[in-house]
Order: structure tokens, then C-alpha cells, then sequence
């Protein structure tokens, strides 16, 4: 709580002001291959609830029988200040926007923000998300989306909450640090309301990928805070933000606003079983986010135009050693020429 005193303390603002009408989101399914997640529950839910303890915090909890029965057990152990909901009928293969939207049903706050249970937030985002919060009650169009960094395996197990640090180590380009930097994510914080009425995720999605990114795509329809480009329909993903073409593009842009200010998130490695129905269907659920996407687009075809990634994303040169030997030029490399930083981890 202190870091929420002082935040308040120096924006001259009252507790009642900054108090957080807000559920937190978690679709958690359990199975054989996914049962890491009883190692993980636990820390990453005290991560989110210690960070947003004004925040109710909704877990839509499926899987195998002993698996939730493991989950709750943990979770009323902990006294943890979370409400388990347990979703009876979860899709085959699993489908983390239908859970989501699940768990919405059950949500009684006027905001919402989405969370995985591999992700922890450091300090500085939760501390940012009451201003962000007073931003969507002013006009509840405007959302929030935070980038990860996705933790490699051996950075994983020794890592501790130190954020500053693990900053540091990506920036310092530390090898067997982070696998990479994820500027488009699934955590996404807005209006409840305004969630409903543009029709929650797409439960055509089953199954991995593309839920997360067609419902962006329809925030920022709404937002219209960027402008789409005349490829806005194309995907072609890249790790490099000034190779982002399309709707990847658009949304590195709000995933970088936030990264400017040292927002993020970190997602806990795991290992991935391929060739199971849920990976399996991520071929499918391409070419129906690319679909729906183009859909979308042609019914905004009047904000079609072009747009150009601001120069410190597009400007490119060879990076010397010499370059990066101090922890400070590091930092201004990823903030102020993140393309170098992208380059350098890709």
C-alpha cells in the first residue's frame, strides 16, 4: 500500500479519488499439461492483489476436478482476497476469450482489466492505472494496453520481483534474460460497459491466438486515437517495431506509449506442448482474426490513411559495443531508439 500513499501523495490527491472501481480478469484453465500453474498461482496472485488491493479480482477457474479442487485449496490458503468462479463448461480446446467473457458475467465493477496467471506487474503500472482509470471515466472510448517481456526459462527460476533489475538486464541486452518484448498484448484495461456494448471478445476464437488482437482491433476502431494505415488488413508480425506492418503496427503504438513510461509486464516461462488441438488451431484462428479484421476495416474505410512510425522507430544503424557499455545509454536506447533495443533481442 505505501507506494499507493505516495502516488497519491504527490499527485495532491485524496484516497476516495483514486479509490478503483475495477475487476481484475483471470481466465485460468488447469489440465495435466498446464498443473505448472499450482506452482505459480499463488505468487502471481499476491503480485496483482497486493499491487490493486482497492481492485476485485475474478478468476474464471476450469479444468480437471482434483486440479481446481488443488487451486482453491491454495488460494483459501493464502487468503487471498479472491473470488473463484468456477467455469463448468470451458470449450474443447480451450478458449481464454470465452472464459473471459465468463468471468465478466460475474464482474460488478464499472472498469475491467484482463490479466494471465503467468504475468507478473511491477510497481510503476499499478501505480499508474487509477490515473488511466480517470482517463476511461472521462471519455470511455480510451483503453489502456501494457507490453510483457517474456522472461526466458533460466530467468524464470531465479527470478525474485525485482523489476528495476530484471529492467536493467534487458536493457543491458543480458544474455538469458528475455525471449522477447510483446508490445500488443491480451492485458487490456477498460470500460465495462463500453466492453459490452462492442461485443466482448469473439467467441468464434477457439481454441490459440487471435481473440486478444481482433478485440483490439475494435477498441481502437472506437478510440480512433491512431489512424489506420491502407494495410491495416495484412498481418506481418515481427519482433522489430519499424517491421511491423498492418494491425500489428497500430497496436505496437499503444503498447509503446505505456512502455515510454516504464509500464509493463513480465510473463513467467513455461514449456509448450505443440501439436495439441489448442496450438493446432492457431493456423485457423489467423485466417479468421484476418477476416474479421478486414470486415471491420471496410466498414471505417473514411479513416483509412497513411501514417508513418515516429523516427526513433524507423531509424536504422549499426550498433557498436561502444554504444551500449553504460547502463544509461541502454535505457535511453530502449526508450528513445527501441528499434536498436528490438534488433539487438530479436
Amino acid at each position: 500500500m505505501d507506494f499507493i500513499v505516495n502516488w497519491v501523495q504527490s499527485h495532491n490527491l485524496n484516497v476516495d479519488e483514486v479509490r478503483m472501481d475495477l475487476s481484475v480478469i483471470y481466465p485460468v484453465h488447469i489440465t495435466f499439461q498446464t498443473r505448472y500453474i499450482l506452482k505459480r498461482i499463488q505468487r502471481c496472485l499476491s503480485n496483482t492483489t497486493q499491487g490493486l488491493p482497492d481492485a476485485k479480482h475474478l478468476i474464471a477457474l476450469s479444468g480437471k476436478p482434483r486440479y481446481i479442487k488443488k487451486a482453491k485449496q491454495i488460494i483459501g490458503e493464502s487468503k487471498l482476497p479472491v473470488k473463484v468462479v468456477e467455469y463448468a463448461t470451458p470449450t474443447n480446446p480451450y478458449s481464454p476469450g470465452i472464459a473471459r467473457n465468463f468471468a465478466v458475467k460475474h464482474a460488478s465493477q464499472k472498469h475491467l482489466l484482463f490479466w494471465d496467471i503467468d504475468l507478473l506487474g511491477n510497481s510503476e503500472l499499478f501505480q499508474a492505472i487509477p490515473q488511466h482509470i480517470k482517463e476511461i471515466q472521462q471519455d470511455t472510448n480510451i483503453f489502456h494496453m501494457y507490453p510483457c517481456l517474456y522472461l526466458c526459462n533460466t530467468y524464470t527460476k531465479h527470478f525474485k520481483n525485482d523489476f528495476e533489475q530484471l529492467w536493467l538486464d534487458a536493457t543491458q541486452l543480458k544474455t538469458n534474460t528475455i525471449e522477447h518484448f510483446a508490445m500488443a498484448t491480451s492485458t487490456i484495461l477498460c470500460d465495462k460497459q463500453h466492453f459490452l456494448d462492442i461485443g466482448t471478445f469473439d467467441e468464434e476464437f477457439v481454441g490459440h491466438m487471435g481473440e486478444d488482437l481482433e478485440l483490439l482491433n475494435r477498441l481502437s476502431i472506437a478510440y480512433g486515437k491512431y489512424p489506420f494505415e491502407h494495410d491495416h488488413c495484412e498481418d506481418w508480425p515481427s519482433k522489430v517495431p519499424a517491421e511491423l506492418k498492418g494491425f500489428r503496427k497500430q497496436f505496437a503504438l499503444y503498447g509503446l506509449e505505456n512502455l515510454k513510461s516504464n509500464l509493463f509486464t513480465c510473463h513467467l516461462n513455461h514449456s509448450t506442448r505443440l501439436y495439441t488441438p489448442y496450438k493446432n488451431s492457431n493456423t485457423k484462428n489467423r485466417n479468421l482474426l484476418l477476416k474479421k479484421i478486414k470486415n471491420q476495416n471496410n466498414n471505417f474505410a473514411s479513416k483509412v490513411t497513411t501514417f508513418k512510425f515516429p523516427i526513433y522507430l524507423t531509424k536504422k544503424h549499426k550498433i557498436t559495443l561502444t554504444q551500449t557499455q553504460t547502463t544509461t545509454r541502454k535505457l535511453r536506447k530502449l526508450v528513445f531508439n527501441p528499434i536498436h533495443f528490438f534488433k539487438d533481442i530479436k
